[in-house]
């Protein structure tokens, strides 16, 4: 059977990056090159790369015009991009009216300063920490449902202000299902006609609320233009809830073979994003090679 599955990764990695800025015990920060931290994902043979946005506001010039330059011409050499939009302190859910203009206003400006490359995505959590806090509250169900739905429509809310602020395709923007009852978030993929960025890991680990991956996959298919591959669980030890994510395919509790028919019988052409290391990426292919 003839594959024409696109795999990608998430290159940049927290400890890889530390290794590049820190020199002699100081950080040096104009050190970091993002497209230089690209090549090695490249040269291992992905020809997708998922930019992390969030980069922006950690290491000031992530994107300045030299770098922009080489991600241009790496595009123009083949290579593709999807772009992870910022997540850390950002909660488009918030209550707080002056948290979510912040985290509207962060959406808007990677938006437009990634743009040119002509992303096939811009992956979203519609909602953050404090909503899967929130989620997680011990109240009348009553309360918890007038709670979720109100913070739902906020998400809605900010999420309509970035649509008016860019001009982008609503299908461009792929709502991932992350730590929060993900039926929520679907009435806002549904109502403003948005897309999905599946990450299997996250469902497998319960995040999500109570679906099974080929559940999932099927009853969302026409929606889901980003996967965000990677193994989990959630296993009950003793009294203790113990969930993982961001595990190298075949070690947690993934329908692989299932999985991975469904996207070619049905020709699945959007990228397949590793969110993983690129050693435990190339571990996870060798996995898949096993009956491809």
């Amino acid at each position: 059977m003839k594959i024409a599955l696109q795999f990608g990764i998430q290159p940049l990695q927290f400890n890889n990056v530390m290794r590049i800025v820190i020199l002699e015990g100081k950080v040096h920060l104009e050190r970091f090159n993002y497209a230089e931290a690209c090549k090695p994902a490249i040269d291992a043979g992905f020809k997708h790369i998922e930019l992390l946005a969030d980069v922006k506001y950690m290491i000031p010039n992530s994107f300045r015009d030299e770098v922009m330059n080489e991600l241009l011409k790496m595009r123009e050499e083949g290579i593709t991009f999807s772009v992870h939009l910022p997540i850390w302190s950002v909660e488009l859910a918030s209550p707080n009216v002056y948290i979510r203009k912040g985290s509207v206003e962060s959406l808007v400006q990677s938006i437009k300063i990634l743009e040119i490359l002509e992303p096939k995505c811009y992956v979203v959590h519609l909602t953050g920490p404090l909503a899967a806090e929130f989620s997680k509250l011990r109240i009348p169900s009553r309360y918890r449902e007038m709670l979720l739905n109100r913070l739902t429509s906020l998400s809605a809310k900010s999420l309509e202000e970035v649509l008016s602020r860019t001009g982008i395709s609503p299908r461009k923007i792929a709502v991932e299902n992350v730590e929060f009852p993900f039926r929520y978030s679907w009435e806002v993929v549904r109502d403003l006609n948005l897309s999905i960025c599946f990450d299997t890991g996250h469902l497998l680990a319960g995040y999500s609320g109570e679906y099974t991956v080929m559940d999932f996959l099927q009853s969302h298919w026409d929606y889901i233009i980003e996967i965000h591959l990677h193994d989990g669980y959630v296993k009950k030890v003793n009294d203790c809830i113990i969930r993982r994510d961001h595990l190298p395919l075949g070690i947690g509790k993934l329908p692989l073979k299932r999985f991975i028919k469904y996207l070619v019988e049905h020709k699945f052409k959007g990228p397949i994003v590793f969110e993983l290391p690129l050693s435990k990426a190339i571990v996870s292919l060798k996995s898949l090679l096993k009956f491809l």
